[in-house]
């Protein structure tokens, strides 16, 4: 099995047992760095953003908070089947919906360039490496030109790995995935945040580097020249 699969059938579930109860409450989601960064930086454009798609998402907490703070309504993937049916079982402030899936093949819900904002939730990490670029690929599909994406996820300044020790045989990839985009020049990066997984600042040590960065999709990446 690749990764992704492994998430699909159990990890994913086990992580969300693990991880259940720091993401309950929308008033100390809304205190995370990455999603009040975000607030902050979109806010301005809130009313150009009208359908979010959050990727790793979970019981869905982080996208209902960013739906309610920008007035949106909301398209939430993730492996964890028990993390969606809780997400789609409890009462939410937000118009979302929860689908169980991996980035890599995503829901007929998610129809080309439908989304507005597209929001990789700290999972790109745990994606298996041969599927990687169809998952970057399949959002850059569904995100209109013009539109937002987010990528909070492990930035050390360098590419390394590490075993992911709930899981045997399962690595952890760390890297600055926006450059993915940015290296194209169909995405411009419009800001970054960089923290740690212990503090909302930056860390010296690269195993503890964390970044949101937000980049903005261009609606015409290139100069016509004689």
């Amino acid at each position: 099995m690749n990764q992704n699969e492994i998430f699909s059938n159990s990890e994913g579930d086990a992580w969300f047992k693990r991880n259940q109860d720091n993401i309950t409450s929308i008033n100390s989601v809304f205190q995370s760095t990455d999603i009040n960064y975000a607030v902050d930086v979109l806010t301005p454009f809130s009313e150009r953003i009208h359908r979010i798609l959050e990727i790793g998402c979970s019981n869905g907490i982080k996208l209902e908070t960013l739906c309610l703070q920008l007035n949106a309504i909301g398209v939430g993937i993730d492996p964890s089947s028990l993390a969606v049916q809780k997400g789609n079982e409890r009462e939410k402030k937000a118009d979302i919906t929860l689908l169980v899936g991996t980035g890599e093949k995503l829901p007929p819900l998610c129809a080309d360039q439908s989304f507005d904002f597209v929001y990789f939730g700290f999972c790109l990490y745990l994606f298996d490496r041969n599927t990687l670029l169809q998952s970057l690929a399949e959002v850059d599909r569904v995100l209109k030109p013009g539109g937002f994406l987010m990528i909070t996820d492990f930035d050390p300044g360098f590419k390394c790995k590490k075993p992911y020790k709930h899981f045997e045989d399962v690595f952890s990839y760390k890297q600055d995935y926006s450059s993915f985009y940015t290296e194209s020049g169909l995405y411009y990066r419009m800001c970054k945040k960089s923290f740690s997984h212990g503090a909302p600042i930056f860390n010296e040590l690269p195993s503890e580097r964390i970044s949101t960065n937000i980049l903005y999709k261009e609606t015409n990446s290139y100069i016509l020249v004689d």
